[in-house]
């Protein structure tokens, strides 16, 4: 089975059998893998190997972060974690995975594992922590949001 998630809120927008044309014939749907680190003895690539089992993991779940593996075959894990650190975005599997009891499979839970503490600053390890608790938050709306506000009617009397 193949899902599509909304990008927003995580909720099923599609559920389709899966492509018979995957990998090696298994009826799975091709996912585009994680590259492997230029050098895995170094901390950076050992963050890289760590982030390539999360989503493999993830992905054993039925959902393909498959910007997440973009931005890490682009800038490495650590450069995609440190960017998503500092642009102040969220990836969309984040609330997913918290909201189905799942948050130790989540960047920002991994950035906070003191074996990282030589890849990030305090700063970008409490701004981790702070995203991980709002990612199991639901969103609130202030009551009467969509309705328009009008000016009380006065009487002519």
């Amino acid at each position: 089975m193949t899902l599509r998630y909304c990008g927003r809120c995580g909720w099923t927008l599609h559920l389709a059998p899966a492509r018979a044309d995957g990998p090696a014939g298994h009826g799975l749907a091709a996912y585009e893998e994680v590259a492997a680190p230029a050098d895995e003895q170094t901390l950076e690539g050992q963050f890289q190997l760590r982030c390539r089992d999360l989503i493999g993991e993830i992905r054993s779940l039925g959902f393909n972060p498959n910007v997440w593996v973009a931005m890490i075959n682009s800038l490495g894990a650590a450069g995609a974690a440190k960017k998503l650190l500092a642009d102040h975005h969220m990836l969309v599997v984040t609330p997913w995975l918290v909201r189905r009891g799942r948050p130790e499979l989540t960047l920002e839970h991994e950035i906070g594992q003191p074996r990282w503490s030589g890849l990030f600053t305090d700063e970008e390890r409490a701004e981790a922590a702070r995203r991980l608790a709002r990612a199991g938050q639901t969103p609130h709306r202030r009551r009467g949001w969509l309705r328009a506000r009008r000016a009380p009617r006065r009487s002519g009397f």
